[in-house]
């Protein structure tokens, strides 16, 4: 674990959070709310919701387009 300790909070977005993970180079980070630990994300949950975001546009478009 890195000192001191690098932590998010829950209303940081997944993109923040893609870049602190990267600047950083850690793949772990616990969530942090009025210095409550609340969590713990992963690079691996960030990964997931930034696909899950990506297929929700796709869908979107391909729909919008589609109606036209």
């Amino acid at each position: 674990m890195s000192s001191p300790v690098i932590a998010v909070d829950p209303d940081t977005s997944v993109e923040e959070a893609m870049a602190l993970f990267t600047d950083r180079r850690i793949r772990h980070a616990p969530v942090v709310d009025d210095d409550v630990l609340v969590g713990m994300i992963s690079i691996g949950d960030l990964v997931r919701m930034q696909s899950a975001q990506q297929s929700f546009k796709i869908q979107y478009l391909t729909e919008y387009i589609s109606a036209g």
